[in-house]
């Protein structure tokens, strides 16, 4: 699983596009996304 988010400028590490992120989460283990926001807004994601 991964999270990919629509709108918040974030590295390439954590925008949960497969081929590009290293933060895929294994069945039963978590993983926290931390980031600094740069901009207000309302902003969608999915997994």
């Amino acid at each position: 699983t991964s999270v990919h988010w629509h709108g918040i400028l974030l590295p390439n590490g954590m925008d949960g596009v497969s081929w590009a992120d290293p933060t895929h989460i294994p069945v039963g283990k978590t993983y926290v996304y931390e980031f600094q926001m740069k901009h207000s807004g309302t902003f969608w994601y999915h997994s």
